[in-house]
């Protein structure tokens, strides 16, 4: 991927102000009443963040901030601030569009599982979520420390969302096993052991490795399937 250059983003001139009407919406959400995000800078959000969480991978996150990404990036600090004001911020819209990209793809895998029962909707939960995670791995290895790194807001906010993807995973599971509805411990634990299994994996997996990632999944989803008909 081409990386963001001082020709690619273009910096202010020396001493003026941005000029409100060309300033790029950041990638939080917050923008002007009736302004559209231009594509072009939703794509240099995009391109930000990949950078960023590759740049975290290889040299840790205790080693990074918005100048030295800056400095990787060839811009001057003030333009990438245009996109995130501060370091937190930036890692914050990483991990949260992790896990709802997680959140999505896994709903999306369900609903079209050939198997529509239960038992079918978990495999087709944990092939999804491993592929997904493996697509965005460097993503999903800082969303693995985030919670010591996050704020009181993110933390909670990314809790929420890690919580609304286990409760997909308990829930079928409950479904295969009616039994775990008098047992929301166990029931807990299983769902959290699924996620808890193929996140650790996506940190490890290499996506066309010895090791397959559908047939991985397959292994794990099974394991915990087996467990929940025996709870």
């Amino acid at each position: 991927m081409r990386s963001i250059s001082s020709d690619y983003i273009e910096p202010s001139p020396r001493g003026a102000g941005p000029d409100p009407a060309a300033v790029p919406v950041r990638a939080t959400g917050d923008m002007r009443p009736g302004y559209r995000p231009r594509l072009a800078t939703l794509e240099k959000s995009r391109e930000i963040r990949e950078i960023a969480a590759r740049y975290i991978a290889g040299h840790g996150v205790w080693r990074f901030s918005m100048l030295s990404l800056a400095r990787h990036l060839n811009c001057l600090l003030p333009t990438l601030c245009y996109y995130y004001k501060k370091r937190e911020e930036l890692i914050a819209d990483i991990v949260l569009r992790h896990v709802e990209t997680l959140r999505s793809r896994v709903g999306l895998a369900m609903d079209e599982a050939e198997d529509e029962s239960p038992a079918g909707e978990v495999r087709a939960f944990a092939r999804e979520y491993l592929l997904a995670a493996l697509a965005e791995q460097d993503f999903h290895c800082l969303a693995t420390i985030y919670m010591g790194l996050a704020g009181p807001e993110d933390g909670q906010a990314f809790a929420a969302r890690r919580e609304a993807l286990r409760e997909i995973a308990e829930s079928r599971l409950t479904a295969h096993a009616p039994s775990l509805a008098g047992k929301p411990e166990t029931a807990r634990a299983l769902s959290q052991a699924l996620i808890d299994s193929l996140g650790g994996a996506a940190v490890w997996l290499e996506p066309y490795g010895v090791v397959k990632p559908v047939a991985f999944a397959a292994m794990v989803a099974d394991w915990v399937l087996d467990a929940a008909a025996r709870a």
